[in-house]
């Protein structure tokens, strides 16, 4: 199994290392975004800021699982962001270089993937020089992570069993 390709964008992460992750992607790849299918990013180009944003939010990046055939893996880790825990999953497909082609992420749970979008949207606009859409953002995230915040604590536990 290639897992050369998977154990750098790994220890990238773990280390927000952007060069070394960038040397796992191929120059034309693809990342989707875990929020939406209206978003993806492309290239290097677009790919380098996306990851020094994620790298500077992401914290105690932890890799569990790396599995997975030459031409797709799954990797998965949990992180910080915030006071949230999340984790995510990707599903990475490579080409014959074994290079990362395209990503696709999912993250969960509901709270770390709206403290995702709280944190990450703002930034990832302004770097792209969209400073109203960084400033609209900033402010349209807090009150839906507020509501799930809320919700995750408090309404969601009365769907589970019933304590003994």
């Amino acid at each position: 199994m290639n897992v050369e390709t998977t154990e750098r964008y790994r220890r990238a992460a773990e280390t927000s290392d952007v060069a070394l992750a960038l040397s796992a992607f191929a120059p034309d790849a693809v990342v989707r975004s875990p929020l939406t299918d209206r978003v993806r990013f492309t290239g290097h180009a677009e790919l380098g800021p996306l990851l020094e944003v994620a790298y500077s939010h992401l914290r105690d990046v932890r890799f569990h699982t790396d599995t997975g055939d030459e031409t797709t893996r799954v990797i998965v880790y949990t992180a910080r962001i915030g006071d949230e825990k999340i984790e995510e999953a990707t599903v990475l497909k490579l080409n014959e270089d074994g290079l990362i082609a395209e990503a696709t992420l999912f993250v969960r749970p509901l709270p770390g993937l709206v403290a995702l979008m709280d944190a990450f949207g703002p930034d990832i606009a302004r770097r792209n020089g969209r400073t109203f859409a960084a400033r609209l953002l900033s402010v349209a995230a807090k009150p839906l992570l507020a509501m799930v915040r809320s919700g995750d604590k408090h309404a969601v536990p009365l769907a589970g069993p019933k304590p003994a």
